[in-house]
């Protein structure tokens, strides 16, 4: 392999990869053609209101340890 091929191995692809990495998130797409909610404008989409996962039920007390026995030291 002369120098020349080792340059375009070691330089000219990994520049390729970044330049298409580039190009990828600089040039505008379809996604950026809606327009951004400005405050004050209407608002066309359902409310979206997240507080967190149902409850659990609590477990057995009879089935959960005490919590203070043991630890690392394997003292039981």
């Amino acid at each position: 392999m002369n120098i020349l091929q080792t340059v375009l191995v070691y330089v000219g692809g990994p520049l390729a990869v970044y330049g298409v990495i580039a190009l990828l998130t600089l040039v505008p797409s379809r996604v950026k053609s809606r327009p951004k909610y400005r405050p004050g404008s209407t608002w066309d989409y359902p409310d979206q209101f997240w507080a967190g996962d149902y409850p659990v039920a609590p477990a057995d007390p009879a089935l959960v340890g005490a919590g203070t026995e043991g630890g690392a030291r394997g003292t039981w």
